[in-house]
């Protein structure tokens, strides 16, 4: 099996992985960066070739956004995912679609054309829904199982097998409950494939308990609201948004707060439609489906709803006090990037941060600034045409990710059991401290940390043990010896010698642990150094 990382390997963004399994060809994702430069936004699709089958995990951006490129040099090839996923990417799509027609008007440079993303829209429509754990045949020797995992409407792991091989694709996974949606299904996980490809979003740490962070918010926009200020929360369009609603709506209908205008803005509202179709009832938490069932709106009160077509945003000073949700998440255009140039100046207001900010976002600069010593004059660049003044509330994030945490993540790779394991869309530090964490818990398990662009190569290695038997205080020197003849320098962890010695198949907890023992016999021909690697010693 050969593995491509074409983009998202050692960042969030860009997420598209080649795989090269039983001689065919699947693209996995093919998503954009946000906030750079236009010729940096697309993953690598320069170095793939052909491709045989094309696979969806979930609806994002940063794994659907390059759509109509891949559509532009792949047209006929067969594309699959969830009926949600579907439906939520038509979404994006026709907003992109509207966006470039603004953006042609006014003489400016968009990444697709219109007629780009009407191609892509014709694409995605004969693209083929799969249903939930049932294998689907995508090519001559191999199939696909798509399994929830819990992120967003729609979004799924992917299993891919082959004869004799197969590859675990986390996409993005939430182990918990949301407020909308189940998190991951456990009961499907495959067990002991021999690659698994997981996220690392926030592999760097631990989440702070959701519900003290859900009372936080509520009770800090309350606040904000009694004291005569208005509340931005910008939200991704899909998934976060949704939670935000639910968060304010059960608490006012709790009592916990008063009721106070709500005003949602933005895809906010279009991806709000689709959560509450009858048709994906059966993806959500059994209350909301209940609710959706019986005719009720999951997601509006009086006082929730979708701003007017004809409101004019840029009087928003003068509105009563408020709460706006609106998109986008990382205030990188949209709705939210409006509402913020006229809020952020008046210390009454505050603008309420909910999801990841990438390095290099708006909503990371906003973030940036807040930690200023409030002496010094902050000025926040929103965008190359747009500075403003800050002088409103800016709290410490809320913490309210659909994206598991360093623990869950270890969890599930102790669930599946991989023999290999790349460690994907996440920055270099988060990938450190995760993969950190899974070699102390699993040291069976080959850690990787992926780089984008280049070629990974996954085989099964026979082992040099049946060669010639050796007492456990002789495997020492005859490894070192071996190793010599190959060339081979190392450093190695000692799972890596322990699969040289025993073989691929035969690798388990217990065997990691005898050879670590055997390397401790014996310190003449190998030393251990940082990072629990063992470098050959140069022996005269």
């Amino acid at each position: 099996m050969n593995i491509i990382f074409l983009g998202g390997a050692n960042e969030v963004g860009a997420s598209g992985t080649l795989i090269e399994i039983e001689e065919r060809r699947i693209l996995v994702d093919t998503g954009i960066r946000q906030n750079v430069k236009q010729d940096k936004q697309l993953p690598d699709l320069d170095k793939i070739g052909k491709v045989d089958a094309f696979l969806l995990t979930h609806a994002h951006t940063d794994h659907t956004g390059a759509l109509p490129e891949f559509v532009r040099r792949w047209p006929c090839v067969k594309g699959y995912c969830t009926p949600a996923t579907k439906r939520i990417t038509r979404r994006l799509l026709e907003d992109s679609r509207k966006r470039a027609e603004r953006e042609e008007q006014e003489g400016k440079e968009c990444l697709f054309t219109p007629e780009e993303i009407d191609t892509a829209l014709d694409y995605l429509d004969f693209m083929e829904t799969v249903p939930w754990n049932i294998p689907v045949k995508i090519c001559d020797g191999v199939t696909a199982t798509w399994i929830r995992a819990g992120h967003i409407l729609g979004a799924a792991m992917i299993h891919i097998k082959g004869k004799r091989e197969s590859i675990l694709m986390t996409g993005d996974v939430s182990v918990t409950n949301q407020k909308t949606i189940p998190g991951m299904s456990m009961s499907a996980l495959p067990y002991q494939p021999d690659v698994m490809v997981m996220e690392s979003t926030y592999g760097d740490g631990q989440h702070k308990d959701r519900a003290k962070e859900e009372e936080r918010l509520v009770s800090d926009v309350a606040e904000v609201i009694e004291a005569g200020g208005k509340v931005l929360i910008p939200v991704f369009a899909i998934g976060r948004s949704q939670e935000v609603l639910l968060i304010l709506k059960h608490a006012m209908q709790k009592g916990e707060i008063p009721e106070f205008p709500v005003y949602v803005d933005g895809m906010v509202t279009k991806v709000n439609d689709i959560y509450a179709r009858s048709c994906f009832t059966d993806e959500l938490l059994p209350s909301l489906k209940g609710e959706v069932e019986h005719g009720k709106d999951i997601f509006y009160l009086d006082v929730i709803k979708p701003v007017s077509k004809s409101v004019d945003r840029d009087k928003v000073s003068s509105w009563d006090p408020c709460c706006i949700v609106a998109s986008s998440g990382m205030l990188i255009g949209g709705r939210s990037s409006s509402y913020a140039k006229h809020l952020a100046g008046d210390p009454k207001n505050m603008i309420a941060i909910t999801g990841y900010q990438a390095e290099g976002a708006p909503g990371r600069a906003l973030e940036d600034l807040a930690k200023v010593e409030e002496s010094t004059e902050q000025v926040w660049t929103l965008d190359n045409e747009t500075s403003v003044p800050v002088k409103c509330q800016v709290p410490k994030r809320y913490s309210l990710s659909a994206h598991a945490d360093r623990g869950e993540l270890t969890w599930l790779v102790e669930a599946v059991q991989p023999r290999k394991l790349f460690l994907v869309h996440g920055v270099q530090d988060a990938r450190k401290k995760l993969a950190a964490s899974v070699r102390e818990r699993l040291p069976a398990v080959d850690v990787q940390l992926p780089k984008n662009g280049r070629p990974y190569t996954v085989e099964k290695w026979p082992g040099i043990a049946g060669k010639g038997q050796s007492s456990s205080d002789r495997i020492p020197a005859t490894l070192f010896a071996f190793l010599q003849r190959m060339g081979w320098q190392g450093p190695f962890s000692v799972r890596e010698l322990t699969e040289i010695w025993f073989g691929t198949e035969a690798i388990t907890p217990t065997l990691v642990s005898f050879f670590r023992w055997c390397l401790s016999l014996d310190s003449q021909f190998f030393e251990r150094r940082s990072g629990d690697l063992f470098h050959p010693r140069h022996l005269a």
